[in-house]
C-alpha cells in the first residue's frame, strides 16, 4: 500500500482523487461501476456514459463513478500505471465501506489496459510494472470488461470478438495472473482495430465501434454474473 501511495505520488503529483469510501447506507444494491475511459482529453466518462446509463436504468440499486486517471497524459506507461493503481484504490477502498458489494470494472482502449494491469498486474515488456490486486478481491469485483485494449492476446477464455490471430501493442506475457479474476472477465477486441488486433490484416474503424457492438451484450454479461454471485 506504501509503494503504491508513492507511485500515485510521483505519477500524479498533488491531484486528489475522488474517494470511495462511503456510508453504508449508499452501498449498491445492484452493482457499483468503476469505469475508465480511452486517452484523450476532456471529461473523465466520454463514450463510456453510454454503458454507465445501461447500467444504471438496467440494474436497479447500481452507482458509478468516472476514474480520472490522466486519460490525457501523453506518456501511456505513466498514465496506465496511474490508472491501474488508482483501480486498486477505489476497489479496496469501496470494498472497506461496502463489504459484500459487487463491483463492475470497465475500460476502453488505455482504460483497458489499467484494468488488466490492476487485477492481473503488469507482464508487457513496455509498461511499468504494476503488482496485482490481490486475489480475494474477486469475491466483490464480478465484472470486468474491455474494449479494444492493448494487452490483448487471442485464445484466451475470456477474449471476446472477431480478432483471432493479431495480438495487442503490448501483448501480455503472463496472462496466467489473471486468473483469480477469469470468470469476470471480457476482453473485447475486434479485427481491424490495430490497437489490440494487431498483424497483418487491413486496418478499419473497429476500434471506435465496441459501444455501439458489444453494450447490450456486455450488459448481459454483468446481470448474469450479479444472479450467479448473490
Amino acid at each position: 500500500m506504501l509503494f503504491q501511495k508513492l507511485v500515485l505520488t510521483l505519477i500524479w503529483g498533488v491531484q486528489s482523487v475522488h474517494s470511495q469510501a462511503v456510508p453504508s447506507e449508499q452501498c449498491a444494491t445492484g452493482v457499483h461501476a468503476i469505469l475508465a475511459r480511452g486517452q484523450g482529453p476532456g471529461d473523465h466518462l466520454n463514450v463510456l456514459v453510454s454503458i454507465q446509463n445501461l447500467v444504471l436504468q438496467l440494474i436497479p440499486g447500481s452507482s458509478s463513478v468516472a476514474l480520472p486517471y490522466n486519460h490525457g497524459e501523453n506518456n501511456h506507461r505513466a498514465a496506465d500505471a496511474g490508472g491501474a493503481l488508482m483501480i486498486q484504490q477505489y476497489v479496496r477502498e469501496y470494498v472497506a465501506s461496502c463489504p459484500s458489494s459487487k463491483i463492475f470494472l470497465m475500460g476502453y482502449s488505455l482504460g483497458g489496459i489499467a484494468l488488466m494491469d490492476a487485477l492481473c498486474g503488469t507482464s508487457s515488456l513496455w509498461l511499468y510494472p504494476v503488482p496485482a490486486l490481490e486475489p480475494y478481491y474477486n469475491k466483490n469485483v464480478i465484472a470486468a470488461a474491455t474494449y479494444g485494449e492493448e494487452t490483448y492476446l487471442p485464445g484466451m477464455p475470456w477474449d471476446v470478438g472477431s480478432c483471432t490471430d493479431g495480438v495487442g501493442l503490448y501483448p501480455r506475457l503472463h496472462p496466467e495472473w489473471c486468473d483469480p479474476y477469469a470468470a469476470s472477465l471480457r476482453d473485447y477486441c475486434d479485427e481491424g482495430d490495430m490497437e489490440c488486433c494487431l498483424h497483418l490484416g487491413v486496418p478499419t474503424f473497429a476500434h471506435f465501434l465496441y459501444i455501439f457492438k458489444y453494450n447490450m451484450d456486455l450488459l448481459r454479461f454483468v446481470q448474469r454474473r450479479l444472479n450467479e454471485t448473490r
